[in-house]
């Protein structure tokens, strides 16, 4: 099955930017409350290499596309836009979940950012290829 491939990446932008602003807007709001006290570029500094790669990527197929609009319908197979799409909400909800259940687990903020990226690197690699095999096959 094949799904309109201007309407799928239009969901995963919608997906990804609503989301990194609710996160953007959660750390934002710990910032100002001093959740991370001396570490805030620490903090920071976990956050946007873990989201701006896709964000970019993103933005880069959507300004590409502006400059080489064609007049046909393009479709993607249904499974490579359900699977982006499944990596990207669990690999966002990993992000809010280091951030709200930190009190919970009791490691320190910055310490349970750092031990996060052991795992983090590696899925967002997974993303990336996913969203590459995705923007790619277009028809």
């Amino acid at each position: 099955m094949k799904i309109e491939f201007n309407i799928a990446k239009k969901h995963l932008a919608t997906l990804w930017f609503v989301l990194v602003g609710l996160i953007f807007i959660l750390m934002f709001t710990q910032t100002l409350m001093g959740k991370y006290e001396n570490k805030v570029s620490e903090a920071w500094g976990w956050l946007f290499p873990s989201v701006l790669p896709t964000l970019s990527l993103i933005i880069t197929v959507f300004v590409f596309d502006i400059g080489h609009q064609q007049n046909k319908v393009l479709r993607v197979d249904k499974f490579y836009y359900r699977m982006v799409f499944g990596l990207s909400l669990f690999y966002l909800f990993t992000l809010f979940a280091i951030l709200l259940l930190q009190p919970v687990i009791g490691v320190p903020i910055i310490t349970l950012m750092k031990d996060s990226s052991m795992y983090l690197g590696p899925f967002q690699g997974l993303i990336s290829a996913s969203m590459g095999l995705f923007f790619i096959k277009k028809e």
